[in-house]
C-alpha cells in the first residue's frame, strides 16, 4: 500500500511541474504587434522634389486609428481610418516609408 502512495504522490509532483512549468512559460509578457497588414502603401513619390509622401488604404474590415511611420522623419498623427478609406503623409527630406501603426 505504502509503495502505492508513493509511486501516487510522484505521479502527482510530476504533472504540478509540468503545469507549474507551462504557466511559467506562458506568463512572459509577450511584445504586442503594432503593424497591421491590411492597410497597406498603395503609392508613394516625393513632393518638390526632396519631401517624400506615402498613401495608404485601409482594406480591412473595421475601423482602425493608424499612423505612418517614417524611416529618420517624423511620424504621422494618429488618424482614423474607415474601410476603404485613404490617407495620405507627407514627411521631411531623407525620410522613408517604415510601416503602418495601430495607435
Amino acid at each position: 500500500m505504502r509503495a502505492g502512495f508513493r509511486a501516487l504522490a510522484v505521479a502527482s509532483g510530476a504533472a504540478i511541474l509540468l503545469i507549474a512549468g507551462s504557466g511559467a512559460a506562458s506568463a512572459d509578457p509577450v511584445e504586442a504587434e503594432t503593424a497591421i497588414s491590411c492597410v497597406k502603401k498603395i503609392e508613394s513619390g516625393t513632393y518638390k522634389i526632396i519631401y517624400p509622401w506615402v498613401r495608404v488604404r485601409n482594406d480591412c474590415a473595421w475601423t482602425y486609428d493608424v499612423k505612418i511611420i517614417w524611416n529618420n522623419g517624423p511620424d504621422s498623427p494618429c488618424n482614423e481610418m474607415s474601410p476603404g478609406e485613404t490617407m495620405k503623409n507627407i514627411s521631411s527630406p531623407g525620410a522613408s516609408y517604415q510601416r503602418v501603426d495601430i495607435c
